[in-house]
């Protein structure tokens, strides 16, 4: 990619970043992100559609480079492999807590929960166990939730816990349809 192209997504994903510390996150505009980018509204949308896909963006950096050894995996593999990469999560996230307190306990820590927990479960949902005893979408709201949960417990417990032990509670929350 070339550097200028780059520098500018970086401007836009950060300028959002810190709108977010500050602002609900419904309530940001791209006006508000450009202005704070020091972009003009032609060049963000030659690099975004729209504050969504910023989002999706800087969700991506958390969590798809953790991911993508493990979504070619199966069975027992994809569990133990599972855990690792949660785990590993876990450890970026403490790693970068002054980045990751922006959106954990920032004004939209929620959409960030919300979003962070999808993006977690769609990752789990071709390693579903069969059941016919629950339906597919309440399994995958499950992990989502659970994710976003043990995240919420993570951060307003001032991340006490170790991120292996915080990893060991998702495991054993999703125990029953991973």
């Amino acid at each position: 990619m070339d550097r200028r192209i780059e520098k500018t997504r970086t401007a836009i994903i950060e300028a959002l970043t810190k709108l977010m510390s500050k602002k609900e996150y419904q309530s940001i505009t791209v006006a508000d992100i450009i202005k704070k980018a020091n972009v003009g509204r032609s060049t963000f949308y030659e690099n975004f559609l729209n504050k969504d896909e910023v989002f999706d963006e800087i969700l991506n950096t958390l969590i798809y480079h953790v991911f993508d050894e493990i979504e070619h995996t199966d069975g027992h593999a994809f569990q133990n492999n599972l855990k690792g990469e949660i785990t590993h999560m876990y450890i970026h996230i403490r790693d970068n807590e002054g980045k990751a307190k922006t959106f954990l306990l920032g004004k939209s820590a929620e959409i960030f929960y919300q979003r962070m927990g999808e993006k977690v479960a769609g990752i789990c949902d071709e390693k579903l166990k069969a059941t016919d005893r629950l339906p597919y979408q309440l399994i995958h709201s499950h992990i989502a939730s659970t994710f976003s949960d043990i995240l919420k417990y993570w951060s307003g417990n001032k991340f006490a816990d170790s991120p292996e032990q915080v990893a060991e509670y998702f495991m054993i929350l999703t125990d029953e349809v991973l």
